[in-house]
């Protein structure tokens, strides 16, 4: 009785995953709204070790912030449409993952006003840098060859030399655990910010650094078996583009910014948004770049950012765009910025038909804690080499039955031949 009780239980609980499945499945194709609010991806390909096969996958809700939190059982493989389990322990979580190569730039405005202090009283260009250790820091906590740049950028002025960004200055990556990093931290603690703010050229020069596709650093060759490393720039302001031709500038940075669609932008301002501006100024609506010293109402060019043209920069490239009033608010946005660029789950599984040769699809399906579900695209991979060892007790048979064949087709013959001959000579 207690062994149909267990047969029956497991046959309840198998087609229950199977009914789970077929449910999930269809609930995501039925509700596409669901599947634009949260997005799955396979990152990169597929690698292949024999017949054991790891995918990386990136879960995104609105706007392209990161999905953390999520546990294995909330995760389904579909492999050549059919499901294939995995086991609790060939998944990692991104915080237990190593995450993937990346090459992170950070450039920090320099300009005058980040000496202010922030809502909370703290200078900004202080609570910036200490947002940045305790970035690196989670960074180097978290492994991985992540390389950082931490490059101020600012236009000089009739007493102030400015902070240019060239090939130098962009060239002076440090890992996350270096020492030099944190020296260099320390040395831009010392410094005192008096610069004019140009968000455009700096970006552009970052951009063009890292799309510089002769750089192995950056582009690994295409039989390499290393993954294509991650590139990304975190551009941090506390001001606006000044220059007289501010819409021009934006359209260059754009097409550059579509040419290299492997390297993401999250952008970071720093001080009231346009609405804090519009209030604490009496405007009636939020602040614009046309309020900047106009009116009775002016805005100070110091106070003003343009959260607008930030949060476009960063939707080019599918980066996050974030706005903070003070320190601990622009380390939590650099946490996320974190997420956003290292943030995969990763799951291991074995191939169900590991034939030399053979070429695969896998797909992922993700369900969300509010029981929502999104399915990414396919990815394909070639299982290249003999899969899974045989039993040994098969490769015992074939090696007996080969005994056998030579027995029976070459000492038989040759046994009955040299007796045939052996009576032929005593006939004589």
């Amino acid at each position: 009785m207690k062994k149909k009780f267990i047969d029956l239980s497991t046959t309840i609980a198998s087609w229950t995953r199977r009914l789970s499945l077929s449910t999930l499945t269809l609930v995501c194709l039925a509700c596409p709204s669901w599947g634009q609010a949260k997005q799955a991806e396979i990152v990169g390909n597929p690698t292949v070790n024999d017949d054991r096969v790891t995918v990386r996958i990136k879960v995104t809700g609105e706007e392209e912030r990161p999905v953390m939190g999520l546990i294995d059982t909330d995760f389904w493989l579909i492999v050549d449409d059919q499901e294939v389990t995995f086991r609790s322990k060939d998944w990692k979580s991104p915080e237990e993952a190593v995450p993937p190569p990346a090459w992170i730039i950070v450039l920090l405005d320099f300009s005058g006003s980040m000496k202010k202090p922030d809502s909370r009283g703290t200078k900004k260009i202080e609570g910036a840098i200490n947002a940045v250790r305790e970035f690196t820091k989670v960074l180097g906590d978290r492994g991985g060859n992540t390389q950082v740049a931490i490059v101020p950028f600012g236009e000089p002025g009739l007493t102030c030399k400015g902070y240019p960004v060239n090939l130098e200055t962009l060239d002076k990556f440090f890992h996350a655990n270096d020492v030099k990093l944190e020296n260099n931290l320390d040395y831009l603690a010392s410094r005192t910010p008096c610069a004019s703010t140009n968000l455009y050229e700096p970006l552009n020069r970052a951009v063009r650094f890292l799309a510089n596709t002769d750089d192995p650093r950056f582009y690994v060759p295409e039989d390499s078996q290393q993954p294509q490393p991650r590139l990304s720039i975190i551009l941090l302001s506390d001001g606006y583009h000044n220059k007289a031709n501010e819409e021009q500038d934006f359209r260059t940075l754009s097409a550059l910014l579509r040419k290299n669609e492997n390297i993401t932008v999250h952008t970071l301002g720093y001080g009231l948004t346009s609405k804090q501006l519009g209030q604490k100024y009496q405007l009636g609506r939020p602040a614009t770049r046309a309020d900047i010293g106009k009116g009775k109402g002016k805005v100070p060019e110091e106070e003003f950012v343009d959260q607008k043209r930030l949060a476009e920069i960063a939707q080019l490239t599918g980066g996050i765009a974030e706005f903070s009033g003070d320190a601990q608010a622009i380390a939590e946005n650099l946490q996320l910025f974190l997420n956003a660029l290292l943030g995969e789950y990763e799951i291991t599984y074995t191939e169900p038909n590991p034939e030399r040769g053979s070429k695969h699809d896998v797909r992922v399906l993700v369900e969300s804690a509010d029981g929502s579900t999104v399915k990414s695209q396919p990815k394909s991979y070639i299982i290249t080499v003999f899969g899974r060892s045989l039993p040994w007790q098969t490769r015992l048979t074939m090696l007996l039955c080969v005994f056998l064949a030579i027995g029976v087709g070459g000492v038989v013959p040759f046994y009955f031949w040299g007796q045939h001959l052996k009576r032929e000579a005593l006939g004589d």
